[in-house]
């Protein structure tokens, strides 16, 4: 699925692409270097903001690609979090029992707020993917239709706010995500799962039922 197959397909293309410019590149720049040596006394001029951004060993990077790492380092960040705080709960002895079922889940969510105490927001949507998450969602959104759009968006109720190292609100319905959207975003854990309530993509711990990030407002608002 994905985004981590298309992302590893845009670096291999753009490294490529980029490696080429370098070595095209190379005469003009040894001979504007030479042109541009400062006098005596002068400070030297400024690199271009244009320069690629490269690693120590001099290879291009690209920007998604690098942005699906940072964010998947985000996401195995947490999963260490949720191992800890499920090695710290007594197990299920009856997986049929809802009452023993829905206490274990209060207390796996209870452990992983102790454990994350403090989280703020982009603590897993990691800042550097941020604006390719909010990309894929606009462009799966245009191509939907009035109706699509409209069912996709739940007004929340007034008193219902959402927010991180929160228990997802149990009146809120767990809507069916839109399959097409899910195979553009990058895959999760199976503890994980994305969820859209209001205009805002969430993570969801699927065994805590607690709110583990959240990305504001980027569903657009329906027209």
């Amino acid at each position: 699925m994905t985004i981590l197959r298309s992302a590893f397909l845009v670096f291999f293309a753009a490294t490529t692409l980029a490696c080429n410019q370098v070595d095209s590149a190379q005469p003009a720049a040894v001979s504007a270097g030479a042109a541009a040596t400062p006098e005596a006394g002068q400070k030297p001029a400024p690199v271009p903001t244009t320069t690629p951004t490269v690693t120590p060993d001099g290879q291009p990077i690209n920007p998604l690609g690098a942005a699906v790492l940072e964010f998947q380092k985000h996401v195995q960040a947490y999963m260490k979090i949720h191992n800890e705080a499920e090695g710290k709960v007594p197990s299920l002895k009856r997986t049929d029992d809802p009452v023993e079922i829905a206490s274990r889940e209060k207390a796996l969510a209870g452990m992983i707020m102790t454990l994350r105490a403090g989280a703020q927001p982009g603590a897993i949507f990691a800042k550097e993917f941020q604006p390719y998450f909010i990309k894929i969602v606009q462009d799966d959104f245009a191509k939907r239709s009035a109706a699509d759009k409209k069912a996709l968006v739940h007004e929340l109720p007034a008193k219902v706010k959402v927010d991180v190292n929160t228990v997802y609100p149990t009146t809120l319905p767990l809507l069916t995500f839109p399959a097409t959207l899910l195979r553009a975003l990058p895959d999760l854990p199976a503890e994980l799962e994305y969820r859209i309530v209001g205009r805002h993509l969430i993570l969801r711990d699927v065994k805590a039922n607690l709110i583990v990030d959240v990305l504001r407002d980027v569903v657009p608002i329906p027209t």
